[in-house]
């Protein structure tokens, strides 16, 4: 991963990105950086958290896609040798195939740590492979129940804070 992410500010963003990218970024953001709030870039790169309802809003920085793909090592390449088809295949999965793995029950547990522990080890020995997401989607499967479990969670974290919000 570059290092220019994390050390930047929009090391923030990534760090709170969660899953994947945000184990990714915690290898090089500092605990004082995360904890200074969101960039001056938030009205730019950011996302708004707002009910619909109330006159109050909350903004927090958000990735591009651009960064993602930095932060999980994406490449795109030819797959034919005229150049006309290209696919993307990277070092680490995408947010997306992360959140549907088995690996996301909604916190980075250690099972997940074992995982990027051990891929990490497979990079650094040049040992490792670069996949699309369809094969990291395959490769991160591992057991569907934990699945249910991080949409049951998703629920009721949505539940709780609908319920702080609106008081």
């Amino acid at each position: 991963m570059s290092r220019r992410i994390p050390l930047s500010s929009r090391g923030r963003a990534a760090r709170f990105a969660g899953g994947i990218v945000g184990r990714l970024a915690s290898e090089g953001t500092d605990d004082e950086l995360a904890a200074r709030g969101p960039s001056d870039e938030i009205f730019e790169n950011g996302v708004r958290f707002w009910d619909g309802q109330s006159q109050t809003a909350y903004w927090d920085d958000a990735l591009t896609l651009e960064e993602i793909h930095l932060i999980c090592g994406v490449y795109v390449v030819n797959t034919e040798s005229d150049g006309w088809q290209k696919k993307e295949i990277s070092w680490w999965p995408q947010p997306a195939a992360f959140f549907h793995s088995g690996l996301n029950i909604g916190w980075w547990s250690p099972d997940c740590e074992r995982w990027f522990q051990k891929r990490l080890r497979e990079i650094k020995q040049n040992r490792a492979e670069l996949w699309t997401q369809v094969e990291w989607k395959n490769k991160i499967r591992f057991i569907q129940k934990s699945r249910q479990v991080a949409m049951a969670n998703d629920k009721l974290a949505a539940e709780y804070l609908r319920h702080k919000i609106v008081q």
